[in-house]
């Protein structure tokens, strides 16, 4: 069974993170770690861009690395999944990036992973935070499916009061068309 949450919060380094399973952070080509991430690195002793210096880690697509922590109150993995080009940033990128995180979850046994959604992302303009939820949503459940994963998984949301009421919708979305406009009944 899969579950998603939306948690809003701020001030600190990703909204306020705190301990987690699974941390997905996702990089564009070129981009670096942007503001905040880099902010939650620092409080990390930068182990974040350690392990991208030390394995060249560029955010190609389908690039990624995983990195297990062991202290309270922190994220017990970081995923750094590359999203690929800014310009190429569209539903089969979300697609392929959402599935290899499920897949690593589920390797992991991580019973939840989360996803924060930084405010000023380098994305906003390739495709709104509504269509986004509707196609992680619908990515996790073929995974999951594909994967004939047993157990319960969460996907969390962490993001600004602002952008909460788009995920909502785009959970809440049945159906989208080639604009990512959202139908809300099966009809």
């Amino acid at each position: 069974m899969t579950t998603f949450t939306i948690t809003t919060g701020s001030g600190k380094p990703v909204l306020g993170l705190r301990e987690t399973p699974m941390l997905v952070l996702g990089t564009l080509s070129g981009m670096g770690l942007g503001s905040q991430i880099a902010e939650l690195d620092g409080d990390l002793g930068g182990i974040i861009s350690a392990e991208i210096q030390e394995r060249g880690f560029q955010g190609e697509l389908g690039k990624y690395f995983t990195v297990e922590l062991e202290r309270p109150g922190i994220p017990q993995n970081i995923l750094v999944l590359g999203l690929g080009s800014p310009e190429k940033f569209d539903r089969k990128a979300i697609t392929r990036a959402i599935k290899i995180a499920v897949a690593r979850a589920v390797k992991l046994g991580c019973n939840k992973l989360t996803i924060p959604i930084l405010p000023n992302r380098q994305t906003q303009g390739k495709l709104n935070l509504r269509g986004q939820a509707y196609i992680i949503r619908e990515a996790v459940e073929q995974k999951l499916k594909d994967l004939n994963a047993e157990g319960a998984l969460e996907v969390e949301f962490l993001c600004s009061p602002q952008a909460k009421i788009h995920l909502v919708r785009g959970l809440a979305c049945k159906r989208m068309n080639d604009k990512g406009e959202c139908s809300y009944s099966e009809d």
